[in-house]
């Protein structure tokens, strides 16, 4: 790649590491000032309903997975950075084809090409499969349409002769609730 493409680059990853930098920055501010001005509101959580305290717990992970997302997104663009140093900005690390300019715009710490791309996330969404497919394990082994074909009727006769877990039987053998 061009010494000029490179430098164009560059600057391009530094401009978008500032910025998570910055709303990296901004995210743990704003969370120290949230936990300061409930602490002082509230002398427990003791009196609080379980609902508020489960919305709080709910914002704040839902918080804490937001900064993980740009802090994982800061290290990407860190190695992208790097891989300008070494010479290797660019390529895909896949295939070993150069990234179309026009992704790299896009995308600056993109390390696939477009089809390698495509590729990778097909295969994520032919493992993670169409969730009104999914089924539980279980069926994969035993069909629950099989299941106690042998047995049928055979419940409720148990039943007749054991009982329920709230009848218990008297000392003739009859089963009283």
């Amino acid at each position: 790649m061009e010494a000029e493409k490179m430098n164009h680059y560059k600057h391009l990853l530094q401009q978008h590491k500032e910025n998570r930098e910055d709303i990296i920055d901004d995210m743990e501010t704003l969370s120290l000032a949230d936990n300061d001005n409930h602490g002082s509101s509230e002398l427990s959580n003791y009196d609080n309903h379980p609902a508020e305290i489960a919305s709080e717990l709910f914002d704040k992970e839902h918080q804490m997975g937001l900064k993980n997302l740009e802090e994982h997104e800061l290290k990407e663009l860190e190695l992208s950075l790097k891989k300008i140093e070494n010479g290797t900005y660019g390529t895909c690390e896949s295939c070993g084809k150069d990234i179309d300019s026009k992704r790299l715009e896009l995308l600056p710490q993109a390390k696939l090409c477009i089809d390698c791309a495509k590729e990778a996330d097909n295969f994520i969404a032919d493992i993670k499969g169409d969730k009104k497919k999914r089924r539980p394990s279980e069926e994969q082994v035993i069909h629950s349409s099989n299941l106690n074909d042998s047995a049928r009727g055979e419940q409720f006769h148990d039943l007749m002769e054991y009982g329920s877990a709230d009848s218990h039987q008297d000392r003739g053998g009859k089963i009283v609730q």
